[in-house]
């Protein structure tokens, strides 16, 4: 038995234990200082048996992950290399000052939610190394016993060590797309999503609502339509038509400008030319030739009493596109992006990134006297469903108005998931003014075009990673964003085949197609790992959504 590189609970470890943490040692101590003090994801686990199809990390849908002896070595493996004197923890992430100091993010191509020795993970790199854990899971299985009472014991006895619990609604997870067959129903995911929500409630008592606190995000398939577009000027004045969506400028020989990024942490989005004033006509019918537009363009502009609508220039790696109203103003977002075709962009097209729920709440908040970021502490679950009756009348609305597409998208993509997620906080027996609190209920509009997700694009970009939008763009652009704001971040993770994976991660090389990661290591260890694969769904419960056998 061996005396050195202790935990603080150990008194001793047997030879294999100390050979692999001073294996691990011997590499950690050869790295830069900034693989301890900018690690960022710390992940005792890889893979996720989700299989999510725009999952944005490509993971893999058979799972490893690091048995509670395992993690023990990484991390007596991390406290005994780092160069930080014990006593000033914490050990790692004490200069990422760009994005939560201090915090470990537990996952990135995996679902820490499903991981069995999570709750020994978090004790551990709060006591040993000084970090909080931060959650974030689409869910898991509630007729899994073991994850239900590892989860129920963080809550009782690891609150303090928690940075933070996101749960994510999306329509992509197998209980969600798979409901109607005889392994999983929407029944069950909507339990188990609620299950989970009742499970933190104590964390959430404890911390409140907030991105970096607690909260739902929720996430809706984009609205892409391939369409061709009409780019033209009529009396001087600039015309901009797909279908039977119509936009003149409000001013003659108007010139516009490409727009970037101006502030990424600003919530609104702040961009680096003013907007261009645009007419906002929406006709019944889609128009087929620029002829039948120039004809059309003209009517319109012996009356000038139209809506009117910021436009704005902007430019991705195929091409500029038109983005018209990005930003969500005290009356909401009724965002539009038009593609049209380039040297690099094949297919010409639109996205729609109106915010319809959003929307909803908006105007519903604002029949009660109340700003559309205000809480609505006396809020009944009945001001719950006139705001999702009122998301309905607008889909009504769209239909009877020509824009099927939004009118289709609103009932068959918006409200069945929004309806999910009130049903599920309802039986967590959380309050209706949760759903009303954007700190708690985050409606982050479309998924973004990462990974996987470029498909769901519909051919509008053959890049994978590419942003579409501003939204995109800020989040993660190569310009000025959030992610090539913080720069630089490590990842520590477990692999497959018993092996560590140490990466150091440029983050403002997200849209690069070589990827983010600019070192790579592997260290192979004793076999020890544990592994779940798909088929192990037939045995064991695991994801949301499973029905009970």
């Amino acid at each position: 038995m061996y005396k050195k590189f202790l935990l603080s609970d150990e008194n001793e470890i047997c030879k294999e234990d100390y050979l692999e943490r001073k294996k691990l040692i011997e590499e950690f101590s050869n790295l830069p200082v900034e693989f301890f003090s900018k690690l960022r994801h710390f992940q005792p686990q890889i893979g996720c048996l989700n299989a999510c199809k725009i999952c944005s990390k490509f993971a893999g849908t058979t799972t490893e992950y690091w048995t509670e002896k395992r993690q023990r070595n990484v991390i007596a493996a991390l406290k005994y290399s780092s160069p930080k004197e014990e006593k000033s923890k914490p050990l790692i992430v004490w200069d990422r000052f760009e994005h939560r100091t201090g915090v470990i993010f537990s996952y990135l191509d995996n679902d820490i939610g499903n991981y069995p020795y999570l709750y020994s993970f978090i004790k551990l790199a709060y006591r040993e190394l000084g970090v909080l854990t931060r959650i974030s899971t689409v869910g898991y299985s509630r007729h899994n016993q073991q994850l239900n009472q590892m989860h129920a014991q963080i809550n009782k006895q690891l609150l303090e060590a928690l940075g933070g619990v996101r749960l994510s609604f999306t329509p992509y997870e197998t209980g969600w797309e798979c409901a109607r067959t005889q392994s999983f129903s929407r029944y069950d995911y909507v339990s188990d999503m609620a299950n989970f929500l009742k499970i933190y409630k104590p964390y959430y008592n404890k911390v409140g609502a907030g991105s970096r606190k607690m909260c739902v995000e929720i996430r809706y398939k984009p609205l892409v339509k391939i369409a061709e577009v009409f780019d033209t000027d009529v009396l001087g004045h600039k015309v901009i038509c797909t279908e039977n969506y119509l936009y003149i400028s409000v001013d003659e020989n108007c010139k516009l400008n490409v727009a970037q990024i101006s502030d990424p942490y600003e919530h609104k989005i702040r961009l680096t030319e003013e907007a261009t004033l645009f007419y906002e006509i929406d006709l019944y019918d889609k128009v087929s030739s620029i002829q039948e537009l120039k004809k059309i363009a003209f009517k319109f502009l012996k009356v000038k009493d139209y809506k009117i609508v910021k436009l704005y220039l902007m430019q991705n790696a195929e091409g500029i596109y038109y983005s018209i109203n990005p930003s969500i103003e005290e009356n909401g977002n009724y965002g539009f992006n038009i593609y049209p075709k380039t040297d690099y962009r094949v297919n010409s097209g639109y996205i729609v990134t109106e915010r319809f729920l959003v929307n909803s709440m908006i105007q519903y908040k604002a029949k009660k006297g109340l700003k559309s970021l205000e809480k609505f502490d006396n809020a009944t679950w009945q001001d719950v469903y006139n705001t999702l009756t009122i998301c309905m009348q607008q889909a009504k609305y769209y239909e009877k108005n020509g824009k099927k597409d939004k009118s289709q998208y609103i009932m068959e993509e918006i409200l069945p998931m929004v309806n999910a997620y009130v049903t599920a906080l309802q039986e967590a027996e959380y309050k209706a003014s949760d759903f009303f609190n954007p700190d708690f209920t985050i409606d982050t509009g479309i998924i973004c075009n990462l990974g996987r997700a470029v498909s769901e694009f519909c051919g509008l970009t053959s890049k994978k990673n590419e942003p579409l939008t501003p939204t995109h763009e800020r989040n993660y652009g190569s310009y000025n964003s959030k992610m090539s704001q913080e720069g630089t971040a490590w990842r520590l993770s477990c692999d497959y085949n018993n092996t560590v994976t140490i990466e150091e991660l440029q983050l403002f090389n997200t849209t690069d197609e070589s990827g983010q990661v600019s070192f790579r290591r592997q260290v192979s260890l004793n076999e020890d790992d544990e592994i779940l694969s798909q088929s192990d769904l037939e045995i064991s419960y695991q994801i949301p959504g499973q029905r009970r056998r």
